[in-house]
């Protein structure tokens, strides 16, 4: 099954808050971050979720849906 890799990447409010960097050092993060998602690099050493133990996939999916639940 190939996967639709999107092209933009969207930062949650407060997302940086506990690593304090400088705005400048938040700002090239940023800029790098977008660069390796609209490139497709992000992906290349990604492990896909169902590729991790099943205790780590519900760690992350308990996570996700504590976010969501917020909204």
């Amino acid at each position: 099954m190939t996967r639709k890799k999107p092209k933009t990447v969207e930062f949650e409010d407060g997302w940086a808050d506990e690593l304090n960097l400088s705005q400048e050092e938040y700002d090239t993060l940023v800029q790098n971050i977008k660069q390796l998602v609209a490139t497709g690099e992000i992906f290349d050493d990604a492990t896909p979720l169902e590729e991790l133990p099943l205790e780590e996939q519900e760690e992350i999916l308990n996570q996700i849906n504590r976010k969501n639940l917020r909204h």
